[in-house]
Parts: structure tokens; sequence; C-alpha cells
């Protein structure tokens, strides 16, 4: 099929190979030659356009979907046809699907979880004020941008028109179970309402770790359904807060009278404004009255005359129940959970007193980021062993609670995005030295301050901390043991000197690493010396260098 693929495109694309396949399509990444970005093409099977008709109406439907244009929908370029090959042109998004990463983390942070449910909210909003219904809103059809982190939603109206409704000729009920509303399960004429349920089921399963109803089969999973509300959402998660567990309630109403009535609505909910979208008239506000009353466990926790403050209230709840402060809420807000929020701003960079490598102080420009609260532990790196089937770099397992150490370049790398898909990776050299400003200096593992401006005392620690074990430096925004516990990778190749624009002379390319180690001098345990290491140093040679996350806000 690649190769139909290639012949029906012609010279000016590349196909490189599949991304997927579904029940209806194959799935190909292509290369725009002459515009130099990347194209995902979906070919639909023959089977679905045998009859002109089908064919005729798919193109109708491409034609409206085609129209729709909104920062949380995947785009689709245009529609081809070579003979039975038909095909849709979308942009290619390279941070995969919700499906993955929730397999990967099961529950998502609240913060994470309520804004991938109002953008998708705000994508079916435009999409239903324009009569594009999707019917097959689920985690595998939600995509998240690498880079920003934020969801685009993709298959807009190509379910309804390649299935022709909720029911085959046959009486088959198609979509996915675990997502279908009432009304589809039942074989009943169902709307834009339908979408709502399977939004709520959506964020359910991204707050609980699972789908509202599970089963040993499809057909229980439908049955399920049909029996009476899920199981409540708190008495699974107990740190979510009751207003968004009323408003995925609200979604969830059996009854599509009962649900919330407009994709809208929820968006304002979580955000406080409303999309710029018109579209179905509704009433939250009895809506929501409904759902609260349908648990009678569930006492009011918000005045729903005011829906718009359940935004504020998810933050106002994650704060108070995680201990937080306001700067603490706020960052997490914008960077993954242990994750510390630096502000963009000009800093200063280096020392005109240090080694020559670290010379000179300058002015550097560094754009917001989020970086680790900590080093990434022994257990944390054990959990991404497991979850890709890799071996552990250690013969004797260390303590679970210390940094992990002996790990090479491009498996630091490797983690880094592995743990936190929208766009996780090392800090550059510049953002580490960012996040280190002001940064008290090391301590004993006991407490007392050492005197960093003594120089090559010959001075030693015991060995690294385990997170909270000791007290260790901080810096200002409560980034943790930067200074003096292990050396840290970072993303940038060495220089010999911020003057050089070339890297450091030899055959073999080397990283920067930086804040020194409990083994090392005091002289190169501070916040702008610069050390280095080739990426694949042998192992017995990283045991005091471990590494610690960094990414672009969302």
């Amino acid at each position: 099929m690649g190769a139909r693929l290639q012949a029906a495109l012609g010279d000016g694309y590349a196909v490189e190979g599949r991304l997927g396949a579904g029940g209806f399509a194959v799935v190909f990444l292509v290369r725009d030659v002459h515009l130099k970005r990347k194209l995902a093409v979906k070919v639909l099977s023959p089977d679905l356009i045998a009859s002109h008709s089908v064919l005729e109406r798919f193109r109708r439907e491409a034609e409206t979907v085609a129209q729709l244009s909104h920062p949380h929908i995947v785009p689709l370029h245009f529609i081809g046809q070579k003979d039975d090959l038909v095909y849709l042109v979308m942009e290619a998004i390279d941070g995969g699907s919700l499906a993955e990463r929730l397999q990967r983390e099961q529950q998502l942070p609240i913060e994470d979880a309520a804004r991938i449910f109002g953008e998708v909210a705000s994508a079916l909003a435009h999409a239903h004020k324009r009569g594009v219904i999707h019917r097959d809103i689920k985690p595998q059809n939600v995509l998240l941008d690498a880079e920003s982190g934020r969801a685009l939603v993709t298959d807009f109206g190509i379910a309804r028109t390649a299935e022709g409704g909720s029911l085959t000729a046959t009486g088959m009920v198609v979509g996915t179970p675990a997502y279908l509303s009432p009304e589809q399960v039942t074989g009943e004429a169902s709307d834009h309402r339908a979408d709502i349920y399977a939004l709520g089921a959506m964020m359910y399963e991204m707050l609980a770790g699972q789908p509202p109803f599970t089963g040993p089969t499809p057909t229980a999973v439908l049955m399920k359904r049909l029996g009476g509300p899920p199981e409540p959402l708190r008495s699974i998660r107990r740190d979510v807060p009751p207003a968004l567990e009323e408003l995925v309630d609200a979604c969830l109403a059996t009854d599509p009278n009962e649900r919330i009535q407009n994709a809208a609505d929820i968006a304002r909910a979580l955000t406080g404004h409303s999309p710029v979208t018109g579209g179905h008239t509704t009433s939250t506000r009895k809506q929501l009255s409904k759902g609260v009353k349908r648990k009678k466990s569930h006492a009011p926790t918000i005045a729903v005359a005011a829906l718009v403050i359940i935004g504020a209230a998810v933050a106002a709840y994650v704060m108070a129940t995680s201990g937080a402060g306001p700067s603490a809420a706020a960052a997490r807000t914008r960077v993954d959970s242990g994750m510390v929020d630096i502000p963009a701003a000009n800093y200063t960079i280096g020392s005109n007193t240090g080694p020559a490598s670290a010379r000179p102080a300058h002015q550097v420009a560094v754009a917001a980021f989020g970086i680790g609260a900590r080093e990434v532990t022994v257990g944390e790196y054990q959990r991404y062993l497991d979850a890709r089937q890799l071996p552990a770099p250690w013969s004797v397992k260390p303590l679970e609670s210390l940094p992990v150490t002996g790990v090479q370049f491009a498996e630091a790398m490797n983690y880094c995005a592995w743990r936190h898909p929208n766009g996780g990776r090392l800090p550059r050299e510049e953002e580490w030295e960012a996040a280190a400003r002001g940064t008290a200096a090391r301590l004993y593992p006991w407490g007392d301050a050492w005197d960093s401006t003594a120089a090559n005392t010959g001075s030693r620690r015991r060995g690294p901390l385990s997170p909270g074990s000791f007290p260790r430096g901080r810096s200002p925004e409560g980034v943790e043991d930067l200074i003096g516990n292990v050396w840290e990778w970072t993303a940038s190749p060495f220089r010999a000197s911020y003057a050089d624009s070339s890297s450091a002379a030899g055959a073999t390319p080397t990283y920067v690493i930086r804040g020194g180690a409990y083994n090392a001098y005091d002289e190169v345990a501070t916040s702008t010396f610069r050390g280095r290491a080739p990426p694949a140093t042998a192992r017995e040679n990283l045991l005091s260098t471990g590494f610690r996350c960094a990414m672009t806000p969302h």
C-alpha cells in the first residue's frame, strides 16, 4: 500500500513509513519535499468506498471537516484519490497520542487532565457549531504536540462517514465500547451530545486510570453502561476536586437531556471564558444540579450559579491538598508534576574568576522552562526500565531513594522523553545554571554548611543525598541538590570557553556536566564550573554522575 500511495502522491512527496493502522485505514508518515514538512496520510480501506453513494458522502463530509480551523483540531489539508486508493492528508503531530501517555502513566496529574479536557471540549464546540460530530472521541484520537503539549483531536467526521451512523446494517454497534454513549449502545438516535459523553468518559479515565466502565468483553462493557452510573471518581482517587468530579458526572449522565448540552460550557467551566464557537443553547446550571442529585452521597461543593469558577476551584483544591503555595501551584499549571517552573529572563552565566572554560561572565536570554525539582532517583529509573524492558545500569541495585548514577547520555535523554512525553529532555547548560543561581552552599548530609569559598580543601561528602533525608541546597524557585550531590548531564556540547564557537578538540564529542558531586573538591562544586564527559562514558566512570529532566512549559 505504501508503494501505491507513493505513486499516487508523486515526486513532491516521500513516503517514509507506516505510523499505524486502524479498523478502516492505514496511516503513513510522508515528507513534503518542497515545503520541508511532515504529513500524516490516512489511506482508507477500499471496502469502505465500494459504492458510489458512500464515496460521495465521504467526500462531502471531508470537505466539511477541511473547513474546521481550530488550534486543537489536527488540520486536514486535502483529500486525494487514485483508482480505489482514497487518502486524507493531514498535519503530522509528533508527540504521540493521549492513549500512549495513559498507557505509560495511568493516572494523569489533575492539572494536565483538566487542561486536555478543556482543549478537547473547545475543539468539539467548534466542530459542533459547524454541524460536524466526531462520534469516536477516545484517547487514541487525541494527539499531543511534543513541544507545547497541547491536545489536538484527529479523525473528525471520519467515523460518521465511514460507518454511516451508530449502527451497521446488521445491527452491530460500531465505535469504541468504553466511550460509547448509552443512546449509541441501545441504537437510539444520537447527536453531538454523544461526543460530550465520550469526552466525559475520557476525562474519567485520565483521572482514575481506567474508563468508567470495564469488563472482560465489549458486550460486558456495553451492558454495564446501561446498569447505572460508574464508580464515583473520588472513591478511586481522593485528590480529585469535588467541582471537577461534578463536571465529569454531568457529562456522563445516562439521559442525553440531563447531560451538559454544549461542549463550550465545559471549556468555559474550566477556563472561565468562552471559546469562540457559538453553537447549541444549553442550561448547564440545571444539568449540573441534576448531576449532583444523581449521587446523593456527594453534596454540592460549588455554587452552580457561577459555573465558570470551576477552573479556579480545581487549582485552589490542588494547591490546598498538596500543601504548596501560590508560586508552586502556578508552576504546576505550566510544567509536569515534579518540575519547577523557571521564568524567562536574561541570566548572568559564567564567571570572570573561575577556570577558563567558565569565562567570561555574560548575559544570556533564556526562555521559560521547567526543570526537575530533584535528580531522577533509582526508583524512578527502575520504573522506566520495567516499562521498556531494559537492563539496569547496576549489578547491585542501590537504594531507590538515591539519585540514579551510571546512566549514559543517550539513556538519560530517552528517560526524560519517556517520563515527560510533552517534550522531556535534558536541560541545556545555560538553563541548568539559571536554575542554580543563588543556590546555597552545598551541605554536609548531617546539616552543617560547607564553606564553598575555601578552595581545594580536600574535604569530601559521605555520599549523595537521598531525597528528603537531609537538609540540602535549594534554589530560589525550590530546585534542590543542584550543587555538590552528583554531577548532572546537560544537553550542551562542551566548548573550551563561552567565547569558543567550536566543540572541544578531539575525535570523541563530550557533553557538559554540572554541579560537582559528593566526592568533588569545593572549587568545582559551584554553579559555574563546567565538567565534561563523552556520551558513552563507561558506567564505572559515571558512578557519581546522574541527571534531572527539563521541558518547555505547556
